[in-house]
């Protein structure tokens, strides 16, 4: 189908799905309702960071009328396998999913129960009596490293559980030719999107069949479905999951497993009752995975006309207490080694350490924030040594337009891309030149003004690895009903979906229905979710190819019909007519009802109107093939833990400018103006893209000024609320300004490349980069985030001091 007759594909139509969720008719699995008898979850949590478990007593909870079944270790080791590690290969994953032996950090659940009501399974959890050993807790990851160090896992021998070494171009040429070598530490802490729904799980177990039915807010059901049979040693037939609407994810309800098998420990004590376990704001805070924490060392080696020659990093990662995510932050550094800048000569060491803090889990971007970080303030501070403008530097060092596809150092292979286009319209919209003027005229009057700017690449989509499938039915009346094995979770999947099959089947936006996600009844493959921006990717290109395979059966039925050849049949306005002679015409819904109710009448078309196809498209296994075949030496292994690459199918690029004003009496930082342009290729929904945009400016802001998870020198968690841990509003996000460039992207059938992640990282580089701007006139070098106003105004005062002390 030819995309200048797409009517929908492109356009900002209003979304399907919202108006259910702003008038609250959204059904959240706390809404579900159920015939049987309810049972309610609470769980006992660790109050220590590390400690051995001498002694669990459920005895006296067990009393307590009302409660039904208790649970422990030793029915997780009785009843259930070890957390699985995802990417580690290196140990033996020995995690259950309550506490065995030892707790290694707060808020590690040690036992559950299921009573009537929530408040008496919260009543039975505090009569467990429980006789722990404190042990010395390692908060920072440097101090993990350190040979002395406590160990969270004796039999590992260590707290470094991956290590990543490569080495690319000429590193020790390059820095013998620089003019200049700069040395940086950048930190960057630990947050999380913190969705507004935690976690959140019904199980019921049928005794007689041995099987578990899951009513989750999982966002990666198709890993659900291969790691929970494995964890409850059962077959796959033997566990149903079930999604009904999804309050948020951002890659936290990637992985769940403690709390959906804890779940799932005590239904097997209560055959046919339903267990629900709803997770509070503190135990989401405190256990239900955030972000890995970075400490980056950084040696640049630089030419004085801004030419960045090659770099040497260091990255440690902080993964807190399990090896269940461990090693997955740091494996995609690689992925973005260099960014988008023409760099080729690197030398990258990597080490992924374990913490007594909560364990580290997806959160949007998952390791890229952390790469395009130490890039673009290390493409700042260059510029700052050197006393150029850095948006000049920039333009000297990207990757010109001519070179895509654009091989990196470590054999990723960016699909398209024009990077100097992005910055310039982005400068253009920002009138840089205009705010620099203002900038020097507000610095003569003692105020602090700064500019930051950020260019960078997010990936999309790991290939064609990452398979999905869906299913697309036209009924008998004309109605379309899609099933998918990608979950929406406020990310406009029913909208994008309803466009792509608008145009493709003519028939009326409001004629197409998505239905939530029932593993016995959706296709679905072991990557199937929502993560890394894969909607984009395979999501969207089964879909494609599913419309096209049952476009073409319509168009058949129709030429039969119309007895007009098939080359002349159009599908609009739910009509299928005549190219020339639109008055030849039949709606679709007689097509359909002839699909089923008459198919003997034309026997060379299949009857019925359903296409399932599972897998992805020519052009996705194109650029496996492409990235496996550009790997250097065995890094992929090294990298992955699993042996396949982690190039993503598309690379698209964004630009973020800022301009910030600090106040010196207080530390504040006001946003005064703030741009954002970026190129997704083609897009399929303007307004769900500016949607998704906001969203990620959310995050990223948060970030940068306000978020932290902070432990004390004990590990205990200092922030358990929305209140201590600095949440934003609507109140703090800045107007912004978006727009786009377009450089479509020869992977995908529609040009699209990908929103859901990339617009997150943008701030975490424009803001700090701003502020450091804004306080040069002092020698502040802001290195580590959050920007609290705290942290600003005590950096101001120190500066202060400084020059009355020099004076």
């Amino acid at each position: 189908m030819d995309e200048k007759n797409f009517r929908w594909i492109g356009k900002p139509m209003k979304t399907v799905e919202d108006y259910r969720f702003i008038t609250g008719k959204g059904v959240y699995v706390d809404d579900l309702d159920f015939p049987g008898e309810v049972l309610h979850v609470a769980i006992l949590r660790s109050p220590y960071a590390h400690a051995r478990l001498l002694k669990v007593n459920v005895s006296n909870a067990l009393k307590i009328p009302g409660v039904k079944a208790v649970v422990t270790g030793e029915d997780a080791v009785k009843y259930t396998t070890p957390i699985p590690a995802y990417a580690v290969a290196k140990f033996k994953p020995e995690e259950y999913v309550l506490a065995v032996n030892k707790v290694r950090y707060v808020g590690e659940p040690i036992a559950a129960v299921a009573a009537v009501d929530r408040a008496t399974a919260e009543d039975a959890i505090e009569a467990i009596e429980v006789e722990y050993e404190p042990l010395k807790p390692v908060i920072n990851p440097e101090d993990a490293m350190k040979p002395n160090a406590p160990l969270l896992y004796e039999s590992y021998g260590t707290n470094v559980v991956a290590h990543y070494e490569a080495r690319w171009g000429e590193v020790e040429k390059a820095f013998k030719e620089a003019d200049l070598i700069i040395k940086e530490k950048l930190i960057l802490q630990r947050y999380s999107s913190t969705p507004l729904e935690p976690v959140a799980v019904v199980v019921q177990y049928d005794k007689n069949n041995d099987k578990y039915t899951f009513w989750a807010n999982v966002q990666m059901p198709g890993h659900a479905m291969m790691v929970l049979p494995q964890m409850l040693k059962v077959p796959t037939t033997q566990v149903r999951l079930i999604i009904p609407d999804i309050g948020g994810g951002f890659g936290i309800k990637t992985r769940p497993w403690r709390q959906l098998v804890i779940s799932a420990l005590l239904a097997k004590k209560l055959p046919g009752a339903y267990v629900k376990y709803i997770e509070t704001r503190t135990e989401h805070m405190m256990a239900a995975g955030i972000s890995a924490g970075l400490v980056a060392y950084v040696e640049v080696a630089v030419k004085k006309d801004g030419r960045i020659l090659g770099f040497k990093l260091h990255d440690i990662n902080d993964d807190g207490a399990s090896i269940q995510y461990a090693g997955t932050y740091a494996s995609m550094h690689a992925t973005l080694i260099n960014g988008c800048y023409d760099i080729r000569n690197i030398e990258w060491v990597s080490d992924t350490v374990l913490t007594n803090t909560c364990p580290s889990m997806p959160n949007r971007g998952v390791g890229k924030p952390g790469i395009v970080y130490i890039i673009e303030r290390i493409i700042d501070i260059v510029a700052r040594e050197l006393g150029m403008d850095p948006a000049e530097i920039r333009f000297k060092n990207f990757i010109p337009k001519d070179k895509f596809p654009y091989v990196n150092p470590a054999g990723r292979v960016y699909d398209s891309g024009n990077y100097a286009e992005t910055l310039r319209k982005a400068l253009e919209i920002f009138e840089y030149q205009k705010w620099r003027e203002y900038q020097k005229e507000m610095r003569s009057k003692g105020r602090y003004i700064g500019i930051g700017i950020c260019s960078y690449i997010h990936g999309a989509s790991a290939t064609a690895r990452e398979i999905e499938g869906v299913k697309v039915k036209m009924d008998p009346s004309g109605k379309v009903f899609v099933e998918s094995g990608s979950p929406d979770m406020g990310t406009s999947h029913a909208t994008s979906y309803t466009q792509i099959l608008a145009d493709f089947l003519g028939v009326n936006p409001s004629d197409v229905v998505m239905l939530h996600f029932d593993s016995e009844r959706n296709p679905w493959t072991p990557y199937s979710g929502t993560h890394a921006n894969k909607f984009s990717g395979p999501d969207i290109e089964v879909l494609v190819e599913a419309a096209k395979r049952l476009r073409e059966r319509l168009i058949k039925l129709a030429s039969a019909k119309l007895n007009v050849d098939s080359d002349l049949i159009e599908l609009a306005d739910g009509k299928a007519y005549h190219k020339y002679e639109p008055s030849k015409s039949v709606s679709i819904a007689e097509l359909a009802k002839m699909a089923y109710q008459n198919p003997g009448l034309l026997p060379d078309i299949e009857a019925g109107l359903e296409v399932t196809v599972i897998g992805n498209t020519k052009k996705a296994m194109e650029a496996f093939v492409q990235n496996a075949q550009y790997e250097v030496g065995a890094l992929h292994q090294l990298v992955t833990g699993h042996g396949s690459p982690t190039g993503y199918l598309t690379y698209p690029n964004s630009v973020h400018v800022a301009a910030i004003e600090v106040d010196a009496d207080t530390g504040q930082i006001n946003i005064l103006k703030y741009v954002i342009v970026h190129d997704i290729g083609k897009m399929i929904n303007p307004l769900v893209v500016e949607g998704q945009v906001h969203g990620g400016l959310f995050h990223g802001v948060g970030a940068a000024l306000y978020e932290e998870f902070k432990y004390d020198e004990n590990g205990q968690l200092l922030t358990t609320s929305y209140g201590d841990y600095g949440k934003p509003t609507a109140i703090e996000i800045p107007n912004v300004e978006i727009s786009h460039t377009e450089t479509p992207s020869p992977r995908s059938s529609l040009g699209i490349k990908g929103i859901g992640e990339g617009e997150t990282f943008g701030p975490l580089c424009a803001l700090p980069n701003a502020v450091e701007d804004a306080l040069q006139p002092l020698g502040i070098r802001v290195r580590n985030l959050p920007m609290t106003r705290e942290k600003i105004y005590n950096l101001i005062q120190e500066a202060l001091s400084k020059a009355k002390f020099n004076k």
